[in-house]
């Protein structure tokens, strides 16, 4: 397998002309693009997913898909590949909607949903990333998150996510 290269960004956003390989820390001052994507139903449940006993980063917990952009993509190219990888669903960019832009330590993350109303079952799951899939409430992430069975994105992140959400079930 091929080294993965990512396009590096400066603190505005703007992209640098420089790469770096993925698992090399990224310098100082500077960012890559992160992608996250949260399928939701018609129940107001996100999808979330268990990472693999076996990745290198947070194995076993509950935590959204995504991953990082490849040099050339933009956050909604590698938002859909991301979702194509690790579930199985190739999404249209119709279907993808940004919630929000965050700008973390080292990156810069989008965040997408789509409204899907499908069973866990029906996803093809990249085994070597995830383990299994579950469509969880609000209260249910929230008590996950709690009791650390889930990543936390952060208080604002998910006030954004959730506010998204409500205003998806009132739509």
């Amino acid at each position: 397998m091929a080294a993965e290269i990512w396009d590096l960004y400066d603190a505005k956003g703007q992209k640098t002309g420089k790469t770096m390989i993925r698992g090399q820390e990224v310098p100082p001052g500077l960012y890559h693009i992160g992608v996250h994507i949260w399928p939701l139903n018609a129940n107001g449940e996100f999808l979330v997913q268990r990472r693999a006993p076996t990745v290198q980063w947070k194995p076993g917990i509950w935590a959204v898909t995504g991953g990082s952009a490849i040099s050339g993509e933009d956050p909604l190219t590698a938002a859909r590949r991301e979702l194509h990888e690790e579930l199985g669903y190739a999404a249209s960019e119709e279907e993808m909607h940004l919630v929000a832009r965050f700008k973390r330590s080292n990156s810069f993350c989008s965040v997408f949903s789509l409204q899907l109303d499908c069973p866990s079952e029906a996803f093809s799951l990249q085994e070597e990333e995830v383990s299994e899939v579950r469509w969880c409430s609000v209260q249910r992430m929230t008590h996950m998150i709690a009791n650390n069975m889930m990543y936390n994105y952060g208080d604002q992140y998910f006030r954004v996510l959730f506010e998204y959400q409500r205003a998806c079930m009132r739509a």
